[in-house]
């Protein structure tokens, strides 16, 4: 029997400055973004500090999809940084029911990680893969369960203010 694969739900692109992508990617595609959004966590690990470390990367999801567009703005030393330069940063698969054990298939299979967000238990519910082990694209797997975001002013996401993707609500 063949397993059936999970849909793409977002493709995330890396951008210098997150207003003028919004305006451009608009004028572009005739998409529209919702409100930035901020991914704000004080358990993120990646290449540049394996201990965990506060992560707050700016983000804006287009209304339209899926495959949703995530617009994020550099951020910090890692995953996020300018020196991963502008543009295809990953492929977002969401509501991820296991992801510990997506994390051990992919490490059978040689596919590493890079860039993690942890629960309070030390458990990961956001990862992304190392992107040199899969010609440079990474892919975001989110878990199943509640994410650290929220509004650009750091205040909880009004429900009339919430375009992004079905499961990412703040989180304390």
């Amino acid at each position: 029997m063949t397993k059936t694969p999970r849909l793409i739900d977002h493709i995330g692109i890396l951008v210098e400055n997150l207003e003028e992508s919004i305006v451009a990617w608009e004028k572009a595609t005739g998409y529209t973004f919702g409100p930035i959004g901020r991914y704000r966590t004080e358990r993120w690990r990646d290449h540049s500090d394996a201990t965990p470390h506060p992560h707050d990367a700016r983000i804006s999801f287009s209304a339209e999809g899926p495959p949703f567009i995530e617009l994020m703005e550099f951020h910090g030393e890692g995953t996020h940084s300018a020196t991963e330069g502008e543009g295809f940063h990953h492929f977002g698969f969401l509501d991820y029911p296991e992801v510990e054990s997506k994390m051990a298939e992919l490490a059978e299979a040689g596919i590493g990680h890079d860039g993690e967000s942890l629960d309070e238990g030390g458990r990961p519910i956001l990862w992304f893969t190392e992107k040199r082990d899969l010609n440079g694209i990474r892919l975001e797997f989110v878990a199943a369960t509640p994410q650290p975001v929220v509004a650009d002013d750091g205040s909880e996401l009004a429900e009339s203010l919430v375009t992004l993707p079905a499961g990412w609500t703040d989180q304390d």
